[in-house]
């Protein structure tokens, strides 16, 4: 279990060094509950305002939120917590994006990475990345269920997050946008 661990936040340092989008324990997470939903044909900027989320609790308890505000900024954050429930790891990378209905390219601007590792002092980064990332909306009925971010070698497939869940999730958590 340790061994799990300390690779699952190895891999973590990884999501700050790559625009936070991790590879691997996140891929194919959220998989199986996009299969009988429908690809969305047509996505317009605003479907992707929101709160979307990938968790998982084995090995190691996960939770990733992708945050998509109207004004065009953003926020990753991933915590990675102890099965005791105490956060073990947190990451946050602020951005601005833009999406392109057409092409369906989702563009990442990051400007500020913050990681808290072990309860350890902040680490603060300041950045000028752009990432780009091939957008699928998954449909179930008229409901969106689901947006997958893939470039190569990355897939990442986001649960989206009712208002009210996402509110109760981050209430205790300042740092982290309200959605109206």
């Amino acid at each position: 279990m340790s061994l799990i661990k300390n690779s699952l936040i190895a891999l973590s340092c990884l999501f700050i060094v790559s625009c936070s989008m991790l590879s691997s324990p996140m891929d194919g997470v959220n998989d199986q509950k996009v299969e009988s939903a429908t690809i969305a044909e047509t996505i317009k900027t605003k479907d992707l305002y929101g709160a979307w989320a990938i968790s998982d609790e084995d090995p190691v308890d996960f939770l990733y939120l992708a945050v998509f505000l109207p004004n065009h900024s953003g926020l990753n954050y991933l915590t990675i917590d102890e099965k005791d429930g105490k956060p073990e790891s947190e990451y946050s990378e602020y951005y601005t994006w833009e999406f392109n209905e057409k092409d369906k390219i989702f563009t990442m601007n990051s400007f500020k990475r913050t990681s808290v590792i072990n309860g350890k002092a902040p680490k603060v980064e300041e950045l000028n990345e752009k990432t780009h990332y091939n957008t699928q909306l998954y449909m179930l009925g008229n409901e969106i269920l689901a947006i997958r971010l893939t470039r190569p070698g990355e897939k990442y497939t986001f649960l989206k997050m009712d208002n009210a869940t996402y509110q109760n999730l981050v209430r205790d958590n300042p740092d982290i946008p309200r959605l109206k």
